[in-house]
Order: structure tokens, then sequence, then C-alpha cells
């Protein structure tokens, strides 16, 4: 924290359709662009699967300069995980999941 600040998170859970819930299944980072914006600044990755060793996370996850979203369906429940988290404050955060929820939105729609 004396380098970065204090990171700002929150995790949500949303209310999610059967054809949400197969959508994630079919999900790729190519419905993100890379320069798009999220809570003011371009996105600079979009992954569905991890960088080290290429396994599916079973999501999506956006990352900015100085925050991130990530969103999973859950195993148990008809809902999808929200997590987000801001280096730059609680405002920042709050327009992050905003943001998360219309990225979202657009890419289970497609």
């Amino acid at each position: 924290t004396a380098q970065f600040g204090t990171a700002h998170y929150r995790r949500i859970d949303s209310p999610m359709s059967d054809a949400q819930r197969a959508a994630f299944k079919h999900l790729t980072a190519d419905r993100v662009s890379t320069g798009q914006l999220l809570a003011g600044e371009p996105v600079l990755a979009a992954l569905t699967h991890a960088p080290g060793n290429g396994a599916a996370i079973g999501g999506l996850k956006v990352v900015t300069a100085n925050g991130w979203f990530a969103a999973r369906p859950s195993g148990t429940e008809p809902v999808y995980k929200l997590y987000a988290e801001s280096l730059l404050g609680a405002e920042h955060l709050a327009q992050l999941i905003e943001d998360a929820s219309r990225i979202l939105n657009s890419a289970l729609a497609a």
C-alpha cells in the first residue's frame, strides 16, 4: 500500500439466465476489444485463459492500468460472480463495476 495506495475491492453476485450461463461456456476474449474503455481507462488485456499455462479460467478477466474485473458463473446458483478491484478509489471502483456489467451483458448477448 505504501507504493500503490489502498486497493478498493468488491464482489457482486448477479442473477443470470440459462442463456447467459450457456454463453459463458463459449465466451472468448475477442468479445472485449483492447483499447475499449473500462472506467475511463483503455483495456490492456481481456483473458479467458490463464497466461501461464493456457488453462481455461471459466469466465472473463479484463485488466486496465489501475483496475480489473473478473466474472464467472457460480457452480451452484443461477448467478455470476463479478469481482472488481480499483487502485484509484471507491468512485473509480463504482464506475469499473458499472462498465463491467455493460461489457458482460454485451459479451453474453452476442
